[in-house]
């Protein structure tokens, strides 16, 4: 039996239908596999690490497996997002980032967190911006870390640079960083145990945007940026600076008094090899 041509038109657009959605459905899942928005516990595993110091803004995942031999570098680029316009009350004349330290380490090794006291290194970059006894404990931590970068002092708050690129591997899949905010008596940017290995794909992340908080060290009792030194004793746990824990003042605040933004941004990008061998996303040395 011969199909009317009507038939024959409706089949065809039917099947063109049907084609144009599985092709639709298959990009946004592609889409999603490669690029996502993040939830708040995004690379860790319930359980298993302190309790998650940053906001993830946005990551993409990569297909180099977490055994991966070869050489893995993280270049980050740091954002300063902290201004009188974002954070207006009290914002001192002479605000600046101190040199932005950042460490890859295994498990075996804690920077800082939000739960613990800080370390004496910790406490010298928070208070003076120094990092010369966090370079000793780095360098005393024996296998539990394997690479520490130091990024440059940046007088203008708002300001970017490009920090040298920190190597992570299999061992030594986490990478911590803080920075002092300048002036004040121990306050700082940071964050702590990003695990660079995505515990659903087991595969590194090959884009990752993180979102820094401000914290307070608990080492100095200070409630202004350029409050005389007093020293806590004994001290207290590093804690976050929230809403309901800001200065009486108000320092950190919105301009509206309702919530505190973020004060800093890190946008790291995966780099596989040495140098001069090519990349295998890109084909570039």
């Amino acid at each position: 039996m011969t199909k009317s041509p009507s038939t024959t038109t409706t089949t065809r657009s039917s099947r063109m239908f049907i084609m144009a959605a599985m092709f639709c459905t298959l990009l946004v899942m592609v889409q999603q596999s490669v690029a996502q928005v993040a939830n708040p516990g995004f690379q860790e595993p319930d359980g298993q690490r302190r309790d998650q110091t940053f906001r993830v803004q946005y990551f993409e995942n990569s297909q180099i497996e977490q055994s991966y031999p070869g050489t893995l570098r993280y270049y980050c680029t740091f954002r300063g997002k902290w201004s009188k316009r974002r954070q207006p009350v009290d914002f001192p004349k002479s605000a600046s980032w101190s040199q932005p330290v950042m460490i890859s380490h295994s498990n075996e090794y804690r920077m800082w967190t939000g739960t613990e006291t800080a370390t004496l290194g910790v406490e010298s970059i928070a208070e003076e911006g120094f990092a010369t006894i966090i370079t000793n404990e780095f360098n005393n931590a024996g296998a539990g870390t394997k690479h520490l970068v130091l990024g440059e002092r940046l007088f203008n708050t708002s300001d970017s640079q490009h920090m040298p690129p920190v190597n992570v591997s299999y061992a030594h899949p986490f990478v911590s960083s803080m920075v002092k905010m300048i002036p004040s008596p121990d306050w700082f940017a940071g964050f702590s145990d990003w695990r660079t290995i995505n515990p659903v794909t087991e595969t590194f992340y090959r884009r990752i945007i993180i979102q820094s908080f401000p914290w307070d060290c608990g080492t100095d009792g200070g409630q202004t940026y350029t409050a005389l030194d007093r020293d806590l004793d004994p001290q207290v746990p590093v804690s976050r600076i929230t809403r309901t824990t800001v200065p009486p003042n108000g320092q950190y605040l919105d301009p509206t008094s309702k919530y505190v933004p973020i004060v800093a941004e890190y946008d790291c990008k995966l780099r596989v090899g040495e140098d001069g061998e090519p990349d295998p996303y890109t084909g570039l040395p």
